[in-house]
């Protein structure tokens, strides 16, 4: 309370509450956050709708893919930031190794070992086959989709069947791109159907709206749709819908390089006005003046007339230009290469880094830090590169799988009792670990004493380190090294001394049965 609010409540004690509440009033109407304020200069021209996430979104999804397709194909920086992304999240694509839970089945570890590397041949089998069109593997799909999201925002995989000469499987992956996925007749958005995604009145999608071709096609014909439902009756999926969800209740995904997509024009335009500058800067031309009688000088010259001032003179590498008797020339030095380019570059750089969640050495390939910064840089990618391969299986990879050994148990390839009588039973027989690229190493050498520590703690498994470090699985490699080991005893050779202190352990995996 003000002082002048404090005499008023010795006099007058009503009053001078109301002016308190008063002011209260005042304060809660205008707010507390000055970012909120409209009276402030730095403020007053931000204008800003507080719309719902798909009127927020929807309208500029087709300009938003359009540029960030362009940006793709035509600025470097953008290329190699999906690619980067790409690269360490999916690699040569992400392996499955089935891990059913045996307690839950009441399987010994044998059996468990046993069905398991049954169920991985099986979908290898099935992954060959996975591409509906016949063109790609499933390792190659986990790249397009993932790339694609990034690209438009979001993607479409349909399951279909069809048992093609040769195949083994039936079940396959329509990809489909974000554009096909629109209001039928391109209608416009109601209550139930938005950009092409039909909800219940509550908000539950229900089925999706698919167009028999691209909006974009050169030779477009008349175009139709077609209703895909979403889930079965029993609410397996039918279509996979990959994007990340940034607000509820929002309907499609927005590129990846959406927050950027003006400053890496810029910075792409930019970029090419200064290798320009430098192109022009790294020109030499020599301009031959008349002499008043007309001869000209033994050098043979360029075309360009110099009676002719409507002919344009053109810069070249050693090239010789001609000029009337009286004609002069002024020379407009660009002073390129522009000394304060590379500091201007990565402070650009570092901004778009920081939007897309790839730190500035790895957005670059160029590592020139300290051995602790550049380790600090990997480690934070690495995190987000997890985060989106947790994201990709669960949204993708495992969906797929869990229709191929569906289709398996179907055909009787594959035994699993209970499996279609019992949703716990179902999850057991379906659980998995998926692994990709490995994580960089700075220091190999570190690494591997930081895991001889680990296994001797019994705080990691074999198995863990080999899908961390050198990918692949645990019985693949012991079955390597048992072969290497006795075709080294065959010729003669010692084998190689085994590591002082190693805990006898044999991963996850390998339980001891009681």
């Amino acid at each position: 309370m003000t002082l002048l609010d404090r005499a008023i409540a010795v006099f007058d004690p009503v009053r001078a509450v109301r002016r308190h509440q008063a002011r209260q009033v005042l304060a809660l109407s205008t707010g507390g956050y000055t970012g909120g304020k409209k009276s402030r200069r730095q403020t007053q021209n931000w204008n800003v709708d507080g719309g719902s996430a798909n009127t927020d979104t929807v309208p500029d999804l087709p300009t938003l893919r359009a540029r960030s397709r362009d940006l793709r194909r035509n600025v470097p920086i953008a290329t190699g930031a999906i690619a980067t992304r790409v690269t360490n999240v999916i690699g040569e694509g992400l392996q499955v190794y089935p891990k059913i839970d045996r307690k839950a089945l009441g399987l010994s570890v044998q059996q468990a070992r046993e069905w398991n590397r049954k169920a991985k041949t099986e979908f290898e089998l099935a992954a060959w086959t996975a591409d509906f069109t016949g063109v790609q593997s499933f390792d190659e799909l986990q790249a397009l989709v993932f790339g694609s999201t990034d690209e438009s925002g979001d993607v479409f995989a349909i399951r279909r069947y069809r048992k093609d000469a040769g195949d083994t499987y039936g079940t396959k992956l329509q990809i489909v791109e974000a554009d096909r996925v629109s209001n039928p007749n391109f209608g416009m958005d109601t209550d139930t159907l938005v950009a092409g995604v039909e909800t219940s009145e509550s908000g539950v999608v229900r089925a999706y709206h698919v167009s028999d071709r691209h909006p974009g096609d050169l030779f477009r014909k008349a175009m139709s749709w077609r209703r895909v439902p979403a889930f079965y009756n029993d609410g397996r999926p039918i279509v996979l819908h990959l994007f990340k969800r940034l607000r509820p209740d929002q309907a499609r995904g927005v590129p990846y390089l959406a927050p950027v997509v003006e400053i890496l024009k810029q910075f792409g335009e930019y970029t090419d006005a200064e290798v320009q500058a430098a192109v022009i800067s790294a020109f030499f031309t020599v301009f031959v003046k008349g002499s008043p009688d007309g001869s000209t000088g033994p050098l043979p010259t360029s075309d360009t007339s110099p009676a002719s001032g409507a002919e344009e003179v053109k810069l070249g590498a050693g090239a010789i230009v001609s000029l009337a008797d009286g004609e002069d020339i002024a020379v407009a030095n660009p002073n390129r290469p522009n000394p304060n380019f590379d500091a201007f570059a990565q402070a650009l750089l570092r901004q778009i880094g920081v939007a897309l969640e790839i730190p500035f050495e790895l957005l670059i390939k160029h590592f020139t830090s300290s051995y602790s910064a550049s380790r600090a840089a990997l480690e934070m990618a690495w995190q987000t590169f997890r985060r989106e391969r947790a994201w990709l299986v669960k949204s993708f990879c495992q969906p797929f799988y869990e229709w191929v050994i569906e289709e398996a148990i179907l055909i009787g390839r594959l035994d699993a009792p209970g499996f279609f009588a019992d949703p716990a039973r179902r999850a057991a027989w379906l659980k998995t670990d998926w692994y990709g690229p490995t994580k960089v190493s700075l220091d190999p050498k570190k690494d591997a004493e930081a895991d001889r520590q680990d296994l001797e703690n019994r705080t990691k498994t074999r198995q863990q380190i080999i899908m961390e470090r050198t990918g692949g699985d645990l019985e693949s490699k012991y079955e390597q090294l048992g072969i290497e080991e006795r075709l080294a005893e065959e010729n003669g050779l010692s084998a190689p001394p085994t590591p002082s202190g190693a805990a006898d352990d044999t991963g996850e995996d390998e339980e001891k049965e009681e």
